[in-house]
């Protein structure tokens, strides 16, 4: 294939995903590698007698950016594009596309010129942002050398480390996919959503039979417990969810994680303690806000705590409407039920009936409009520019009439694979040694249910908070001012750092105004009244406990986990004792839910404890927004140059304290507050 042919040899400010195929990807990564070796060598031969900022750092940053772009572009399009081509495309391309960045980032000659330039007398005077970019830079390269210098072993043992993460996601989808119930009495389905219900009837007439299929994933877990008033439906569909891939439940042994994750963790702690770590928990949250593993813990602890009385209060009410609704004895299957209820009681209002005020077309539109008052940009839709899907739209993001970064939108989960509401990005923010800017791009994976036929997607307020969640993940992404790739990509911020964004976007979904603000009725096109958005805060904070005890729960055992490897215990005990610490949630004797806690191996491990973290931060930052105005053009033009402008120049609390005007405090200071916690299928 000549390179005038591949267009991804070509240049280009947006993909040109119209043309571009599987077949291009092998041959443009031999080129690029052929390129940026002989561009490394002439960037050692020129620089050796004298480094300097722009011939080596902006000429080193030019070359990771192109092949940190082509690895964002080769995993969007291998992990959305269904087929053999691709899935050899991606075979051929990943492993000698990172084989090649470690390379660079282990150069011993690179590593050399980078610290014979930080060290000169000129490295003095550098500006802040300088100096941050060179001391990330040779963080890496320390790490990444101490890794070489060990052993071979030890890189092996990384290799491993990486599949088994693979293979647990694998076990999990297969586990998923194996697991379905037929139905051909629609009596039995009574309770279920008819929008539920209508795409329950597609799978089935796709599995060419008639009547109702149920097939398992989060989405149908949550809707089924929820809603079905059939108490053996919500038992079978809790204990095939309850213990996916593991040796209990109706696929007992079948695609089981319990090795894969035994030795995951085995592997992890051999890994971190060959780096000199005590554990792998103290490695993972090095580069983040908390300060030591013990902080966490006392942070947990600390929100459990404050926990205490909303917890007690729920399962009170809980149980005293079971009572009326003639339960005797609650099993883990009833409580989202009768909790939902129990909401609807409350509220005044189904949730049904509050999905009919946020279409998701008019409120992502509004959404954007809230974006434009708060930080002065705005969002143009491109409709000529090809997409990777039909339904994947391209907003161009700009500011005083240039254009400052683009926001790709896929709003639509895929029956076929599993997946889960998260933000990617295909370019970090950049200035070039000749000036010029690399625009960042970012892509709001929504993962939401399509509607069935010409009907609309109607969003309830969990959607509402999943879209707002990862808005502001992309926000912080596009809105960088910051000039290098080190500093302004989202992907290079720390976990708990990353998740402040979004977290915090979510307080405005716990707003009466904003509800009013963003709503649409799909018929009408009115604006919720505002009595009916005070409903629509009942039904949300209304039994709101269990969520957040989810979250505290995963944590916290996600933490011991890593923290406590070799004491003894199996990770289901590691499990269960931190349930029984949390002590809120029911429990039946054969959950597994480890086995398919996919956080483990999706660069969570024991970092899940990061959406509480970020939480209590985001309550500080969001009480200047209630006193201010939740739409304050000024507030959010500072909460831009404060806290996004930076991007990781400087540590997360101390852009919240220029934000706030307080002294810099860590979360687990920070006082309780703020609404809603950040669910498991929040990313």
């Amino acid at each position: 294939m000549l390179d005038a042919d591949n267009p991804l040899l070509q240049a280009y400010d947006l993909p040109p995903f119209a043309h571009i195929q599987a077949r291009h990807f092998a041959p443009a990564l031999d080129r690029i590698l052929v390129e940026s070796r002989a561009q490394v060598a002439d960037i050692i031969k020129t620089q050796t007698p004298f480094p300097t900022w722009d011939d080596l750092v902006l000429a080193m940053d030019e070359i990771h950016g192109r092949l940190e772009s082509f690895g964002y572009l080769l995993h969007l399009l291998t992990t959305t594009r269904p087929g053999a081509a691709w899935a050899q495309a991606s075979l051929e391309c990943t492993e000698r596309l990172h084989d090649f960045q470690v390379e660079l980032k282990q150069h011993p000659t690179l590593f050399t010129l980078y610290q014979r330039l930080a060290d000169s007398p000129i490295a003095e005077h550098f500006a802040p942002a300088r100096k941050r970019v060179l001391k990330k830079i040779l963080g890496q390269f320390h790490q990444n050398r101490s890794a070489e210098h060990l052993s071979a072993d030890l890189n092996l043992l990384k290799l491993r480390i990486d599949e088994l993460q693979g293979l647990f996601l694998e076990n999990l989808h297969m586990a998923n996919q194996a697991w379905s119930k037929a139905f051909d009495d629609e009596a039995r389905l009574s309770g279920l959503p008819s929008r539920f219900k209508q795409q329950m009837a597609q799978r089935a007439r796709d599995a060419g039979r008639p009547g109702w299929l149920l097939t398992l994933s989060e989405e149908s877990f949550g809707i089924v417990t929820q809603y079905a008033d059939n108490r053996a439906l919500r038992q079978q569909m809790y204990e095939a969810y309850s213990t996916r891939a593991s040796d209990h439940g109706p696929q007992a042994g079948h695609f089981d994680n319990s090795d894969i994750l035994r030795q995951l963790l085995e592997d992890r702690h051999r890994y971190a303690t060959a780096l000199g770590y005590s554990d792998f928990a103290q490695m993972a949250i090095e580069p983040e806000q908390a300060v030591s593993t013990e902080e966490v813990l006392a942070f947990l602890r600390a929100q459990l705590k404050r926990q205490h009385g909303a917890f007690e209060r729920d399962v009170r009410q809980l149980k005293a409407f079971a009572t009326q609704q003639g339960f005797n004895e609650l099993q883990p299957w009833d409580y989202p039920y009768l909790a939902n209820q129990l909401r609807q009681q409350e509220a005044g209002l189904s949730k049904q009936a509050l999905g009919v005020w946020f279409p998701l077309e008019s409120t992502f539109a509004q959404l954007l409009l809230m974006a434009t008052e708060l930080f002065g940009v705005s969002f143009a839709e491109r409709h000529d520019v090809a997409t990777w899907h039909p339904d994947v739209r391209l907003f161009e993001v700009s500011e005083w009439g240039a254009v400052i970064g683009y926001l790709y939108f896929d709003p639509f989960s895929d029956a076929s694979r599993d997946g889960y509401p998260n933000t990617t990005t295909l370019r970090s923010r950049r200035i070039t040694a000749e000036g010029r800017p690399r625009h960042p791009i970012a892509t709001l994976h929504a993962w939401l249910p399509r509607s069935v036929g010409a009907a609309p997607v109607l969003l309830d307020h969990l959607q509402l908070r999943i879209l707002f969640h990862e808005f502001g993940h992309c926000l912080q992404h596009v809105l960088t001012r910051a000039e290098y790739r080190d500093l302004s990509g989202i992907s290079g911020l720390s976990r708990d750092t990353a998740e402040f964004a979004g977290v915090l976007f979510e307080q405005w979904c716990f707003s009466r105004q904003c509800l009013v603000r963003v709503s649409r009725h799909y018929q009408t096109g009115a604006t919720m009244p505002d009595k009916v958005a005070g409903q629509v805060l009942v039904f949300a904070t209304t039994q709101a406990s269990w969520e957040t005890a989810v979250l505290l729960r995963n944590a916290l055992f996600d933490m011991e986990l890593h923290r406590t490897h070799g004491d003894g215990r199996t990770v289901q005990q590691v499990f269960d004792q931190a349930s029984a610490q949390v002590g809120h949630l029911p429990v039946s004797a054969n959950e597994r839910w480890p086995n398919g806690l996919d956080y483990l191996v999706t660069g969570y491990g024991a970092r899940i404890y990061a959406y509480a973290w970020s939480k209590a931060l985001a309550a500080k930052v969001f009480q200047r927004f209630q006193r201010d105005g939740l739409f304050n053009p000024a507030t959010g033009r500072a909460l831009r140059e404060t806290i996004f402008a930076p991007g990781d120049l400087r540590p997360l609390a101390e852009s919240i304290a220029a934000f706030t005007g307080t002294p810099p405090i860590n979360a687990a200071a920070a006082p309780p507050g703020g609404r809603g916690a950040a669910p498991a299928s929040l990313n």
